[in-house]
Formats: C-alpha cells, structure tokens, sequence
C-alpha cells in the first residue's frame, strides 16, 4: 500500500504538533540561522543602495575621472600637472564626452563682503561642472564660455556661502572681495542634500552639506589672478553611458601617459570601474558572513538529524507495521524526508518572519539603511530547505531500509 505524498504531509504535521517542545527545539537552530541571514543580506543591500545613491548625487556611474596617482613614486620624476593648453589638446581627443571639467581647489580662501568673511573651499571649474556634479543654480546662472575665455571676476556660491552675506536678499549681483579682486556674484547653487547614512559626521545628518560651503569661480581667473601657481592636477568627464565610461577610460589611459612622458603620475578611474570592484567586495563579505550564519543552520542540521534518527527509534514498530500491511521502501523514505523538510520549512518561515521583525531594531542601533527584498525571502528559505534535505537523507534513509520482521520486533 503506497504512502501518498499528501499523506506524508499530514502525518509530518501531526507528528510536529504531538511533539512541540521536539519540534521547538529541533528549528531553534534554522530559525536563527534564516534570521542571521536575513539580517546580513539586508545591511548589504542597504549599503549597495546607499554607495548608489552618493555615486548618483556626485555625477552617477557614467563619471570618469583623472586625479594625483597615490601609488607612483615621484622620485622617478615626472609631475603630477596639466596645463590649459594640454586640457584643450585632451578634450578634443575626446569628443564623445558628454562634459569635461578640469578643477583647482583653494582650501585657504577667505571671502568679504563689506564686514563680513567667510572661510571657504574655492574651486577654478569649466562651465560643464554642473553637469559633472548634477549641480545647478538656484538662483541666477552659472560660469560660461565667455567667462572662461575673458578670465571674468564672476563668482557663484554654495547655499550656506550666500545664506551668510546675504541672507534673504537677493545675492545676483552683489559684489564680494576675493583676496584683492573684486567678484561679482552671478548665481547661487542649490542646495546640496543627501541625508548621512551614519545618521552623523562632521557635518550633521546631510553627507553633502561641505559642498554647500563652497565657491565657484572661471578656472582660467584661479590660474591668472587668483592663484596662478596652481596646478590642474583633477579632471572629471561624463560619458553618455556606464559602459561608455569604461571604454572611455581605457582611452584615456594612454593618452594621459604619452602627454606625461610615459610617467604614471595620473590616475583614470571611472564610477563604474567603482561600483564593480564594490559590488565584488559585496560578493566577498556577504560569502564570509553567510558562512558564519551557515555555522548556526549547520549546527541545526546536526540537531534535526539526531532528532529524526532518535524518532525513527521511537516509531521503528510503527515502521514495521507500515512495511508489513504494504508499504514501499521509497514511501518510508519519503515519508520522513517530507517530515524533515517540513520542519526546516517552518523553521525558515520563522526565520525570515523575525529577520523582518528585527530590521528597523538592527537598523536603529548600527544607524544605517537596511533594504529588504523578496530575493532574500526565497534565498533564505531556500537555505533551510536545503538543510532539512541534506540533514533528512541519513534518517530517511535508515527508515526505509528497516527490516520488517525486526521492526515489528521492537518494545
């Protein structure tokens, strides 16, 4: 007489509801390992999603950039600067970029306006800046060509710049001194705002308040007025795609070595070629603490398969009987091996219940973005399945290959 595969089912499910405390402590160990899963998955995604989030305010993935080589050792010679005729040169090589902006940066800059100063960040940019940094005005307009080309006295500048000489007035136009220059305010920038995932730092809660504090001026006035010992030594292009911006770095590679003489004192590096390398550090860290949570559904394996084996002990005549009036081999064993997935099952349904429940409480004390999804529903659960599986195949095994005659043998 063939056991069905429903049959299996309910007498899996009585068999879990007549022994509770067995059946509790048989998916404690898969319940905390679904759940110590749910978590780690969770804090990954949350951090994928934020690295995306600040690599979209700051230009997105189709950002290319050539900046200072930290690892080339300058005693080989070589510097690490591109002058204006060597950017012009550089971007007319390049005309599939969708922007081009070279920039210098004063940290020591102190701006007046009449009894006012404000200690800022100071940068000589191209006009496509804005479209580098996904950064408009608010107010007024931005650097152009004409201002590039006759090295203007205009500035533009950050939010918090304006709010301090300005307040609620109306900055366009007004003049501010910048060391002995006088600079006329052309535009204010919006305000930069992308909440700290750390929920702190230096600046509070918005991660980008410090480009707030920040001041803009035609790159060719930094180089001839302002400070003309600068070097250009930052390049940041926008391609028209991420994967155009790999084959534009790759361009670019070779073109910046042959104009620095075959020196590496540059380096190309691209958002994309970033979010690869972070997703395969993802990969590696997620593997790591996977394994680490598999300890605990390993350890649940182990308790589920000594259980089933010490059941069978309990329930050989019962076996027996089963063999005797009819039953296959196959049925026994699939018998248990329904059971033992059964128990799995509900020790990941468990899981993933208190892995969501214990989110927002995880989220709050590591003060960082936690995303659930349903691919981390199905891995977990998947996951515990396969335990009950692996674990179930010995002790349903066992069962099917009791001798009837000896089965129905036993007290």
């Amino acid at each position: 007489m063939a056991i069905s595969l429903a049959e299996s089912l309910h007498i899996g499910v009585a068999d879990i509801a007549m022994r509770k405390v067995r059946s509790a402590i048989t998916v404690l160990g898969i319940v905390l390992g679904v759940m110590c899963i749910m978590v780690v998955l969770a804090i990954l995604a949350g951090m994928n999603q934020s690295t995306m989030q600040w690599m979209t305010e700051r230009g997105g993935l189709s950002k290319v950039e050539i900046g200072f080589n930290w690892n080339y050792d300058f005693r080989q010679g070589g510097e690490a600067k591109l002058s204006l005729s060597e950017l012009r040169t550089l971007q007319s090589l390049i005309p599939e970029a969708k922007a081009f902006n070279p920039n210098i940066s004063s940290w020591n800059t102190r701006l007046r306006y009449r009894n006012k100063h404000y200690g800022g960040h100071l940068f000589g940019v191209f006009p496509d800046m804005q479209v580098v940094e996904n950064w408009y005005p608010e107010k007024g307009r931005f650097i152009n060509d004409i201002d590039i080309r006759e090295n203007s006295n205009v500035i533009v500048l950050g939010s918090k710049v304006a709010d301090h000489f300005f307040g609620e007035r109306d900055p366009i136009g007004q003049s501010v001194m910048l060391g002995s220059q006088m600079m006329t305010v052309i535009g204010v920038l919006t305000e930069k705002y992308w909440e700290n995932p750390g929920g702190g730092g230096m600046w509070g809660k918005n991660a980008l308040d410090y480009m707030n504090h920040r001041s803009y001026i035609p790159l060719s006035t930094m180089l001839h007025k302002i400070s003309p010992g600068s070097k250009i030594d930052q390049v940041e292009i926008i391609a028209h795609s991420p994967e155009a911006a790999l084959e534009l770095q790759k361009k670019l590679e070779p073109i910046i070595l042959q104009m620095k003489g075959g020196k590496r004192v540059f380096r190309v590096s691209s958002a994309q070629e970033d979010m690869i390398q972070m997703q395969q550090s993802a990969k590696m860290f997620s593997a790591i603490f996977i394994m680490i949570a598999a300890i605990s559904l390993l350890v649940g394996g182990i308790v589920i398969m000594n259980i089933m084996l010490a059941s069978i002990k309990e329930r050989t005549r019962e076996i027996g009987v089963r063999l005797a009036i009819g039953a296959r081999r196959l049925d026994i064993f699939v018998q248990f091996m329904v059971q033992t997935v059964l128990i799995t099952a509900l020790g990941g349904v468990f899981g993933i219940v208190l892995g969501y429940a214990i989110l927002d409480l995880v989220s709050g004390y590591l003060d960082m973005p936690m995303v659930a999804n349903v691919n981390m529903i199905f891995t977990a659960l998947s996951v515990s399945v396969g335990i009950g599986m692996i674990f179930g195949i010995a002790p349903a095994i066992k069962a099917g290959n009791l001798d009837p005659v000896i089965a129905l043998r036993e007290e």
